[in-house]
């Protein structure tokens, strides 16, 4: 590949993946947003989850459906057109009244969010380093959203949400057209790329059935939590559902790709546990370096396996520090999940694009241990009657639940990872493959 085409393609990938990962974590907002009804806002906050939800299941079929067709012209076509709409729903949102509706256009935003990130995730997962920047976009808007708050996963329509939402219009309208002039710079260069030899009239359903389950089944888990958090039974269902899901999931994916699943839910769920409800924004720039360094040395070292053992024992640190306060505590345990994420999406090996694309997208869906953790910090709300008033009574969670809740979790994708590896043994090697059927090649 030309020295340009990387720049181009690697550039593209980096900023074209954090648009469109802020479009799809991120409530949409504009500067009238306080002018907005707390009805609006309450809509909103209550349909993001979903939302959310809907793109990372769109960009998983988008990826199944380009990679099925082999060609690069489809997948940055594709890409520009998800950008047309993400620039005109932002450019809408500035320039109509405030009546419009949140919920509806936040809804628009995550969509083309998700066909953003599967056509370019089947656009540049074949070659190293524009598939390093897309991984890495997609990690810096994970943080970017920690900076702001966000609605709660349980939040209801009946949550006011308007007293502590923050307008902060992410992605900025300049950054959505830098990353459409980028793409479509891409998309003149490879408009003559050739075909894969690997086209299929069958479109592969196992890949879009694992990326259905984990999406809905985690969500709804997540929202159940939110609600019902504070009882055995309810941790029973966190670990059930979230290592059932991932299992089940990886075993639908090919060959082992499924490990990038496994690593993906136990990362997410001690990172859930772990990472501050609200980062300061001086610490971004920090563990953006650390997530690129633990990407680097994942790429050169393919063990994914540790990257569980380590999360448990971060994760026995967050139950034991619960309470902490401490900024360096805080900042300091962010950075150590940050690269462990960054080392475990790289150090995998899936040779399906879309087993790479569900495996990374799947950090957006709020995870159970989200949902337990958000029950703790709101308190069981309960009914008490006083002679003969009744009293509305808060009984705060046991704050190391989450922490400990995330260890099991860990620890059943690392079960389930040495179960996958001995299901599906590694082929004897006989001779090297061309590398344009390995599907997520990294040798560019």
């Amino acid at each position: 590949m030309r020295s340009y085409k990387v720049a181009t393609e690697t550039l593209t990938a980096l900023v074209a993946a954090l648009v469109a990962g802020l479009a799809l974590a991120l409530p949409i907002n504009f500067g009238w947003t306080s002018q907005t009804s707390a009805l609006e806002l309450n809509l909103l906050a209550y349909s993001l989850p979903r939302a959310i939800a809907a793109g990372v299941l769109i960009a998983m079929i988008v990826a199944v459906f380009i990679t099925t067709l082999g060609n690069p012209s489809a997948a940055w076509s594709t890409t520009v057109g998800g950008l047309v709409a993400l620039v005109a729903n932002h450019v809408f949102g500035h320039t109509h009244d405030p009546n419009a509706s949140l919920s509806t256009m936040n809804f628009i935003d995550s969509l083309a969010g998700g066909v953003i990130l599967g056509a370019l995730g089947a656009a540049v997962l074949h070659h190293r380093l524009p598939a390093f920047a897309w991984t890495l976009g997609i990690l810096i808007s994970l943080l970017l959203g920690s900076v702001n708050p966000v609605p709660r996963v349980g939040g209801g329509i009946n949550t006011d949400v308007s007293a502590t939402w923050h307008s902060t219009d992410l992605p900025p309208i300049w950054m959505l057209l830098l990353a459409f002039a980028l793409a479509v710079a891409s998309l003149l260069i490879n408009r003559k790329g050739p075909v894969s030899q690997r086209l299929s009239i069958e479109l592969p359903l196992a890949p879009i059935l694992a990326g259905v389950l984990m999406v809905l089944i985690t969500l709804f888990s997540a929202e159940w939590l939110a609600r019902h958090g504070g009882t055995v039974a309810g941790i029973v269902l966190a670990v059930l559902t979230s290592v059932g899901t991932a299992l089940i999931a990886s075993m639908l994916l090919p060959g082992r790709d499924g490990e990038i699943v496994l690593v993906a839910v136990g990362m997410g769920a001690v990172g859930a546990a772990t990472i501050a409800a609200e980062l300061p924004a001086w610490s971004i720039p920090l563990l953006v370096a650390v997530s690129a360094f633990g990407m680097w040395a994942g790429s050169q070292v393919a063990a994914p396996m540790p990257v569980l053992w380590l999360a448990m024992a971060v994760g026995v640190s967050t139950a034991l520090t619960s309470d902490s306060t401490k900024a360096w505590l805080i900042v300091g345990s962010a950075a150590v999940v940050s690269w462990l994420l960054g080392f475990g999406l790289l150090a995998t090996r899936p040779r399906y694009v879309p087993s790479r694309v569900l495996g990374t997208l799947v950090l957006f869906v709020p995870s159970a241990v989200l949902g337990m953790r958000d029950f703790v910090a709101r308190g069981d709300y309960a009914m008490q009657s006083s002679g003969n008033a009744l009293m509305c009574t808060v009984s705060a969670g046991n704050t190391s639940t989450p922490g400990w809740t995330s260890v099991i979790v860990a620890g059943g994708c690392l079960a389930g990872m040495f179960l996958l590896r001995r299901l599906r043994p590694l082929p004897v090697p006989t001779s090297a493959a061309p590398e344009s059927q390995s599907g997520t090649g990294a040798t560019e």
